[in-house]
């Protein structure tokens, strides 16, 4: 079987699954430690392995150059849980969903836990928190097998209402006070879910649906309330696929193909990571106001990453990618807003399956 690919197909195949350019006159020029270096304090939320209940969150001090990987375990004495999806930090405080237990765990900046949501519905059975999203007060976060979105309040911690949406939600984001909802369908093999919910925020009602690309799981808004959509396809004819919804229209437009995506200043960075075409491995820069790509080859050392599952900016315009290999301890590649290697990087995460990385001061 071959690794090197996106990680979370794994999970999908189970659950659902200035302008900078690259120099291609010297060759590998991108493996070499550029001048910059690792300049802020970050987190790296580990999935775990499936079923191992081995989840885990780590801490990397830029001061120190030390990463504590067990931030939650030394703050409460016991493990983060089975399969964390999602991390947020909003406020004082820290939100991590952990899928397959079933919790959303929140912490205060310590690590230490404050509340433990563990969603049931009528019959008993587990909701599964999976992706978050936050805004005015309030996180939101998708019930995969919920198939609705859950409304908690940051003061009281108390989920407020729950609202239906489509089948198997994913990743949820918050623009012009509307909530989209990605419906990857994703545990209905072959019949995935291909619609996009839009919640009304003051009503707190679905207004309508928007048809995409089978299988969508990423979103990211842009300041015009444009909203990116990453949907997966089925992993084999179907790939993934990168669109663009008009926020004043509705319209669907392609854009290209990517598997993970961030959007930071003004840009949307894609990586897409098609599972079996290692051929295919690459990170793309976007106008997030246009659509318009600025660069497709933005990290020409990516293939040094050996199983890619994750993509994230901070506020510099560094890049950081994780290395998730199956059943390994994985890292985290650093690479600055040219695509080159900063120094320090890789970072050991310690923990299995890094899948999200948290940048203190975004």
């Amino acid at each position: 079987m071959n690794f090197k690919k996106y990680v979370t197909l794994f999970w999908a195949v189970t659950l659902c699954a200035g302008f900078f350019s690259c120099d291609d006159d010297v060759d590998g020029e991108g493996s070499q430690p550029a001048d910059t270096t690792i300049t802020s304090d970050f987190f790296i939320l580990n999935r775990g392995n499936h079923e191992a209940n081995d989840a885990s969150i780590s801490y990397y001090d830029v001061a120190s150059g030390m990463l504590n990987d067990k931030f939650y375990e030394n703050a409460n004495g016991s493990g983060l849980g089975d399969s964390a999806e999602d991390m947020f930090v909003y406020g004082s405080k820290i939100y991590v969903s952990v899928t397959t237990s079933n919790r959303l765990a929140v912490m205060d900046m310590s690590g230490k836990l404050l509340k433990a949501v563990e969603p049931k519905n009528e019959g008993g059975e587990p909701l599964r928190p999976r992706y978050l999203a936050a805004d005015k007060g309030k996180i939101y976060m998708t019930y995969f097998y919920g198939h609705s979105v859950a409304v908690l309040d940051t003061a009281s911690l108390e989920v407020e209402k729950v609202i239906p949406v489509g089948r198997y939600p994913e990743q949820i984001v918050v623009s012009n006070n509307k909530l989209y909802v990605a419906n990857s369908g994703g545990n209905d093999y072959p019949n995935y879910g291909k619609t996009v919910s839009v919640i009304n925020l003051s009503s707190l009602e679905v207004e309508k649906e928007i048809e995409v690309a089978i299988n969508p799981c990423r979103l990211e808004a842009n300041e015009n309330g444009d909203i990116y959509v990453i949907s997966m396809g089925n992993y084999e004819d179907v790939p993934n696929t990168l669109q663009c919804i008009d926020g004043k229209t509705g319209t669907v437009k392609t854009l290209g193909n990517g598997s993970r995506m961030d959007l930071r200043d003004g840009y949307l960075y894609v990586l897409y990571a098609q599972y079996g075409k290692d051929e295919l491995v690459q990170v793309s820069k976007y106008d997030a106001s246009t659509g318009e790509l600025v660069n497709e080859n933005l990290v020409p050392d990516i293939n040094k990453v050996s199983t890619l599952s994750s993509i994230n900016v901070d506020a510099s315009g560094n890049i950081y990618i994780t290395d998730a290999p199956y059943t390994e301890t994985g890292s985290v590649y650093i690479f600055n807003k040219d695509g080159k290697n900063v120094a320090g990087s890789p970072v050991d995460s310690k923990g299995y399956g890094p899948n999200t990385v948290w940048v203190m001061g975004n």
